[in-house]
């Protein structure tokens, strides 16, 4: 009679479910625990009994063939530990459990996707993906037991691990999707050998059944191969497969380039070597073996091994280059190419990373850049972040990507970002250190002379995007650090850029100058020149804005001008003999002076810097052609002898001069001058006087249109198609704005600009000008068709008899009139439209210079606060708030109002006298002003003045408060008789006098 199982308490059956439901969990720590309570359980320790110990494994095994959640990960780990702890132990402790043998049979049979399943049933299962899971399972359990290290241990035999090798290469022949998969696993077993001191036997079987199964040629075998290749010299390599055992020798570098690809090789006859079946999908994750291959010859490469192995960039053009971005791959193999170089550049060495940047990778990377549309856009923009994610970590290496992406690499008459639409390009730059845009910077200033083209119009587009780039580069720079190595760097860069610039933009060579590697060749054209000495300020602007020694750059620029001057060999395009020409003189000597006093620390060094850097850049301006350069030199000497002089009403008489310069320098469209005057007024806003405030507050009340414009330029009303003689000097700002539109180039300034031509173009008056406009598009179509004896268009229609006469053909006579009249008629067309044209020129004219003035006012306000004569700016701003057109202006206005009062408030208000009349007078001009039509921010703004003037009252006195009182109360007997102004202007009074504490009076 057998003895019955004795059952397992039910609590114990649950506790078991659940820890085999945990292993399938899919988080990872749950999983662990779980292994780790049921490893606890089956124990030596714990004298689990072998039956309870087979079923276990069984349940494992089974449980790998599952695909539910992370069942595979959870069992594998378990049946891995397990394996390793109850059957890694020597023979004798393994009495009672199966053998190794055993334990793969188990492993196959259940495994095996038939099962004990027959008929339609099996049919059915295996068609919703049985064989499938089961196949996934054994190759789970492979790898169970290799990584358990039971195949390698003392008692092992090579019987279970030749068992073991035959299910992973059968499951990779029969299986073309898991092939991949059984390739790493048997890579991961050869390394694991490798590091543990096994026996040699074992990977010299796995290398025979290998080259036996017809993988060897995969890129699998290829991963393998150089595996055992690289730590194993003695281990005995198969003939007949690589030249020399060695896949990377030179001769077999396109096999294994078709090979990586995936691509059919087709050497293979021999049945033992028969070729197998290649992969039937795509994945998107690279294959192991190129990154395997890659780390070797990036290896050799960095321990000088050659001898007659492929080079890497040698093989990087076949496989990666010409395979995977050549131009009739797919996409699918293109993003391979994508993936790989995002790996390489991130680990590569640094003297390897030109290399990744071969000729149709980077086409591919610029055609996929350059639209969202694109199919691989997403992982070109991976590649580029890769690229920034190094750089930004190691900013050496941003030299092997400034000049893979540059003009020089790039070629073409576009820069890389303007090509991508990004700024790649600006932000490598940003990133890189100092020698690596050292490198760049004479690396581009050698293009530019020596382009090393022929055609006149590639000379000249080559040198364009070199210049824009060069610009790009002063732009992209921070400020110089501390250190004295980097400064020096710095100094050398910009010193090199505008030393190059200077030499192409104002001088030419003669046919004996073409010997000199420092000149140009082939020779600047004119129209270059031109848009070189844009470049050239645009490069000044940024140095201006950036450092604070701008002015050493600037007076060295000039410098490179007056020494190149003395060049036998050099022309340049400024004649010397004539008025011109003696005012360069004695600019020059002037130019001295400055120098000498400025090294002497003579006066204010802070202004002597300011005002010798205009000096320097309207010698610079002379040279560009602009007319009124010359006469602004005579203006700034004159002005210059004026404020050094020791007498006070001569050093007055200069200041005023000096804000009258500065307000003709703000008027131009040019950033360059703008940002050099108000950095010469913040350096002189002490030294204004009434009458320097008075020419500032003019500008504010200038009228926003033609005549306006007129007055305040004193122009003639000149022919609108004559153009502007100032379209080439001032060009700078033009060509800011032309970049920035092309994505290369941005500045806030001309965003500012922009904005504030946009906003002008919104007010009423435009739509008045609209209306008028129509009127005269109405009249131009009836004198149309009065000519063309017609109907104009959208008019009534008339009797039948008077169109008969519309009808009649016309002689060659009447034609010949009739042209005539039709060219008078287009002629006054043309005529009234370029004259709507000038006006909206000149009322952005008049904007644009009222807000630079502002800034300049700005500047004062913040310097000079606890200066009486700032109140004498608040009621020039309120009407300008009111009067003006442009919504930015009154902004601009109102906000200098607030800024103000509100500085005021914490550094300190201007001191009046006890009786403050002049005060009480301001605040009831304020009043009147308030009483005045006009929009909330004009309201908003009287408030604030109001109450500030109010305030600075108080604190001189405290009984000025029934003065101030006084005046809010005729201001409100006025307004209740014409109500204009706001309520809230009453109201804001109350509630601040309301908050203020007086003591009572008697």
């Amino acid at each position: 009679m057998s003895k019955k199982r004795r059952r397992e308490p039910s609590t114990v059956v649950s506790q078991r479910v659940e820890i085999y439901d945990d292993l399938a969990n899919e988080k990872e720590n749950i999983r662990i625990k779980a292994a780790h309570a049921l490893l606890t359980r089956l124990s030596s320790d714990n004298h689990a009994p072998p039956e309870q110990l087979v079923e276990a494994l069984q349940r494992l095994i089974r449980g790998l063939c599952s695909n539910r959640k992370a069942a595979r990960i959870g069992f594998s780990v378990a049946l891995t530990e397990l394996l390793s702890q109850r059957w890694g132990q020597h023979q004798e402790d393994r009495a009672d459990i199966p053998s190794l043998t055993e334990l793969i049979d188990t492993l196959i049979e259940r495994t095996e996707a038939s099962g004990n399943i027959s008929g339609q049933v099996r049919g059915l299962l295996s068609t919703l993906g049985e064989e499938r899971d089961h196949q996934f399972g054994r190759l789970f359990g492979a790898e169970a037991f290799i990584k358990s290290g039971i195949l390698f241990g003392p008692d092992a035999n090579a019987d279970a691990w030749l068992r073991i090798l035959d299910i992973i290469y059968e499951i990779a022949k029969q299986k073309p999707w898991l092939r991949e998969e059984c390739g790493w696993i048997l890579f991961g077993a050869c390394q694991s050998l490798k590091e543990g001191d096994h026996d040699h036997s074992f990977i010299q079987a796995l290398l025979d059944k290998l080259c036996h199964s017809g993988m060897a040629k995969t890129p699998e075998g290829v991963a393998i191969w150089l595996n055992i290749r690289a730590g194993l010299p003695e281990i005995q390599l198969p003939d007949g497969i690589w030249r020399h055992g060695n896949p990377l020798h030179r001769k077999e570098k396109s096999q294994l380039a078709e090979i990586l690809k995936e691509a059919s090789v087709g050497r293979q006859s021999d049945e033992t070597t028969a070729q197998i079946a290649q992969k039937g999908n795509w994945t998107s994750k690279i294959h192991f073996a190129w990154i395997v291959v890659l780390d070797v010859l990036a290896g050799n490469a960095a321990v000088g091994k050659r001898l007659k192995t492929v080079g890497f960039e040698e093989f990087w053009r076949e496989a990666i280059d010409d395979h995977l971005f050549a131009a009739s791959s797919s996409e699918e193999r293109k993003y391979w190419g994508f993936s790989i170089f995002q790996r390489m550049f991130k680990s590569a060495h640094p003297s390897l990373l030109p290399a990744l940047f071969s000729p149709n990778l980077k086409r591919s990377l610029i055609n996929q850049l350059a639209s969202k549309d694109r199919y691989l856009h997403l992982a070109a923009e991976r590649s580029i972040r890769s690229i920034s994610d190094r750089v930004e970590v190691e900013p050496s290496s941003a030299s092997a990507a400034l000049e893979a992406l540059s003009c020089m690499s790039v070629g073409g008459s576009l820069s890389f970002d303007q090509l991508t639409k990004t700024k790649t390009l600006e932000r490598m730059m940003s990133l890189a250190d100092d020698d690596s845009l050292l490198h760049l910077g004479f690396e581009l200033c050698s293009k530019l002379v020596h382009p090393d083209v022929q055609d006149d119009t590639a000379v000249t587009t080559r040198r364009k995007v070199i210049a824009d780039e060069l610009t790009m580069l002063l732009k992209s720079r921070p400020t110089s650090n501390t250190e004295v190595g980097s400064a020096s760097t710095l100094r050398a860069l910009v010193d090199r850029i505008l030393e190059v610039l200077v030499i192409c933009s104002y001088f030419s060579g003669d046919a004996s100058s073409t010997s000199r590697r420092d000149l140009p060749d082939p020779p600047v054209s004119g129209k270059t020149q031109d848009m070189l000495r844009t470049r050239l300020l645009t490069c000044l602007s940024h140095v201006v804005n950036k450092f604070p020694e701008a002015r050493s750059y600037v007076h060295q620029t000039v410098g490179v001008i007056r020494l190149k001057e003395s060049d036998s060999l050099l022309h340049s395009n400024l004649d010397p003999t004539g008025t011109i020409g003696g005012t360069m003189n004695q600019a020059w000597n002037v130019l001295a002076l400055m120098a000498e006093d400025l090294e002497k620390e003579a006066g204010n060094k802070a202004f002597l810097d300011a005002f010798m850097l205009l000096y320097s850049l309207t010698i610079l301006q002379v040279y560009n052609g602009d007319a009124d350069a010359v006469s602004m030199l005579d203006e700034l000497r004159s002005c210059y002898g004026l404020i050094t002089q020791r007498r006070q009403a001569q050093g007055e008489q200069g200041w005023e001069v000096l804000i009258e310069i500065l307000l003709s320098l703000v008027a131009k469209p040019s950033v360059l001058f703008r940002r050099l005057a108000q950095q010469i007024f913040s350096t002189t806003a002490s030294n204004v006087n009434s009458n320097g405030l008075q020419a500032m507050v003019k500008v504010l009340e200038t009228t926003e249109n033609l005549s306006g414009r007129e007055e305040m330029f004193e122009e003639e009303n000149e022919d609108p198609e004559s153009g502007s003689a100032t379209s080439d000097i001032d060009s700078d700002v033009e060509e800011v704005g032309t970049e920035d539109a092309n994505g290369t180039l941005s500045s806030s300034d001309e965003e500012e600009t922009s904005s504030t031509s946009t906003e002008s173009s919104e007010e009423p008056e435009n739509m008045e000008g609209n209306q008028a406009g129509n009127e005269e598009l109405a009249a131009f179509n009836m004198k149309l068709a009065q000519a063309l004896k017609t109907r104009p268009a959208n008019a009534n229609l008339v009797a039948a008899g008077d169109d008969e006469s519309s009808d009649e053909d016309m002689d060659d006579e009447q034609m010949e009139a009739l042209d005539e009249h039709l060219a008078t008629i287009f002629k006054a067309r043309k005529k009234v439209t370029s004259k709507k044209a000038e006006r909206k020129d000149a009322k952005e004219t008049i904007v644009n210079f009222k807000c630079r003035v502002l800034e300049l006012l700005d500047i004062y306000v913040k310097q000079q606060h606890r200066n009486p004569l700032a109140l004498d700016l608040l009621l020039p701003l309120l009407t300008v708030t009111r009067t003006t057109t442009s919504r930015l202006v009154s902004s601009k206005a109102w906000n200098l109002v607030r800024e103000f009062s509100t500085i005021c408030k914490t550094k300190g208000s201007p001191r009046i006298d006890s009786t403050s009349s002049g005060v009480v007078q301001l605040l009831k001009e304020v009043h009147a002003e308030a009483l005045r039509e006009g929009s909330n921010a004009h309201a908003s703004a009287c408030n604030q003045a109001s109450l500030f003037l109010a305030r600075l009252l108080m604190a001189a006195d405290r009984g000025n408060m029934r003065q101030i009182a006084q005046v809010y109360a005729a201001t409100l007997e006025a307004w209740a008789m014409d109500p204009k102004g706001k309520v809230t202007f009453f109201t804001e009074w109350l509630n601040w006098r309301k908050n203020l504490r007086l003591p009572p009076t008697n």
